[in-house]
């Protein structure tokens, strides 16, 4: 069994920093990773941090990404129609993707429209299983954000025991998100697939991640969710200074 990448904290001063930062990364990963292989799997994020890491891609005008060869995934999102406002996809479609020429068909999103959460989530299980031999290789990068309680995802500290999220057999999960979030029903990946990447890149930006951040980073705390991702190469986390001023460690 290969030993899990530790993590390496990347600070900057803020969203702005962080993102350019962040965008660079990828993009160098994008490139270098298709010299060796004919595609590239992104698992995108939702929330309002990743938006100006999607305006940074959309933007590469002088050397636009290929994305002909680029697929696109989601790690979570929210059960509400695809152009609602709170639709992770949609923001990424604002952001992102309605501005580059990626194939149709190479975009991949949860299908909030199906009858019910259950066959979303089967049928995103699907859509994963035609794409990877199996949950231990998925994505190349998940984009993934921490909640100040920190949730990752849509992996709660109140939705099962570390245990449980490590043995889960699933792939994607309907789940009921804790009462102090806006939007209850959700979709996500489960832990392994998340586990799959090969990279797992962590935006967080603003107020109320400090005690969260401490908890991942300094003591391991296998009890929040965002402290059990483990991919199989490279764990980074992007942080500004608002989540987490220089003066706390």
């Amino acid at each position: 069994m290969s030993q899990s990448p530790a993590s390496v904290v990347h600070r900057f001063p803020d969203l702005e920093a962080l993102s350019r930062a962040a965008a660079q990364d990828l993009t160098a990963d994008i490139r270098e990773t298709l010299r060796s292989q004919d595609r590239y799997a992104l698992a995108l994020a939702g929330g309002s941090t990743p938006r100006r890491l999607y305006e940074l891609l959309a933007a590469e005008a002088e050397a636009p990404l290929p994305w002909s060869q680029i697929h696109l995934f989601w790690g979570d999102e929210r059960v509400v129609p695809l152009d609602h406002p709170d639709s992770n996809a949609r923001m990424a479609t604002d952001a992102l993707i309605d501005a580059v020429p990626i194939p149709a068909d190479q975009v991949h999103p949860m299908p909030t429209h199906l009858d019910s959460p259950d066959a979303a989530a089967t049928a995103y299980t699907e859509t994963l299983r035609r794409h990877f031999p199996d949950r231990s290789t998925t994505f190349d990068t998940i984009l993934l954000g921490l909640g100040g309680d920190g949730h990752t995802a849509s992996l709660f500290p109140e939705t099962g025991t570390p245990e449980q999220r490590r043995a889960d057999e699933e792939w994607v999960r309907p789940v009921t998100a804790p009462p102090r979030h806006e939007i209850s029903r959700r979709l996500t990946c489960t832990l392994p697939v998340l586990n799959g990447a090969r990279r797992a890149v962590f935006l967080v930006a603003g107020e109320g991640k400090e005690d969260a951040l401490t908890r991942v980073l300094d003591r391991d705390d296998s009890s929040l969710p965002a402290a059990q991702v483990r991919p199989r190469a490279t764990l980074l986390w992007y942080v500004d200074a608002a989540a987490r001023p220089q003066s706390s460690g």
